[in-house]
């Protein structure tokens, strides 16, 4: 799948509909691999760290996660482009899964929220096959037992692994997971476990259209807002502003 280049970092050049049949094609077609959900911060980090640009450029697909992105690919001529969010690229395979045949396994968030999130899930996409919801210890990333959860998903097959642990640590346990699974594709969410579960209320539709979605979580959840998050998000809306009238993106 083609790219553009924000910085150094390679955004796949897809909207909710053509990464969803990628990633029926890819699933027909038995080419696996990791899917990243790129938001703003992720685009920061990956131009500042090159061990994470590293992961996010060596991904089957990076999908723009925010407006910003959207707004940058736009302005330099990819007009197909369109915001895909962890959620909303659930929502697109959930609904075609039972007529496909795919099955789900969910790696992230606490035990209560994963209960709440198999309970939704069940309810919203009727028959949906879910092989497993492992809530696993906060540890640093070095502590992960990859090969154990190699053989676990191994031996169950999910069509899918989604892993909800945030960035940049899912991209990075992806990153090392995937070339241990047989057939399975690994796919970053981000807080979307929570939005399913109900326990983070996601921004209304018109915030989220119009690149307003980290200001609802700011209002919501002040805790997770950091001065180093906020000065990723202006990092990158230098290369918008700059997008905007055309000039070049250094």
């Amino acid at each position: 799948m083609d790219r553009f280049f924000i910085g150094k970092i390679g955004i796949s050049k897809v909207n909710l509909n053509t990464a969803t049949h990628f990633l029926n094609e890819s699933v027909t077609n038995r080419n696996y691999g990791y899917v990243c959900v790129t938001n703003s911060r992720a685009t920061y980090i990956a131009n500042h760290e090159p061990d994470y640009l590293t992961v996010q450029n060596g991904s089957m697909l990076s999908v723009p996660d925010g407006m910003p992105l959207v707004w940058i690919a736009h302005n330099k001529g990819f007009k197909e482009m369109s915001k895909v969010s962890g959620q909303d690229l659930m929502d697109s395979i959930f609904k075609i899964s039972v007529e496909k045949g795919y099955s789900h396994y969910f790696y992230g968030c606490s035990e209560e929220t994963l209960a709440l999130l198999e309970k939704s899930l069940k309810r919203r996409y009727l028959g949906l096959e879910i092989k497993g919801l492992v809530s696993p210890p906060f540890q640093p990333l070095e502590n992960f037992d990859i090969p154990a959860l190699a053989a676990e998903v191994n031996a169950l097959k999910p069509t899918f692994f989604w892993c909800g642990l945030g960035c940049p640590k899912q991209e990075r346990l992806m990153a090392m997971l995937q070339p241990h699974l047989s057939e399975t594709i690994s796919i970053g969410v981000g807080l979307a476990f929570e939005y399913y579960a109900e326990t983070v209320k996601r921004a209304p539709v018109w915030m989220q259209k119009n690149g307003l979605e980290w200001t609802y979580r700011l209002y919501k959840q002040p805790d997770r807002i950091t001065y180093h998050s906020m000065k990723r998000l202006f990092s990158i809306m230098i290369p918008v502003t700059k997008s905007f009238f055309r000039v070049k993106i250094d």
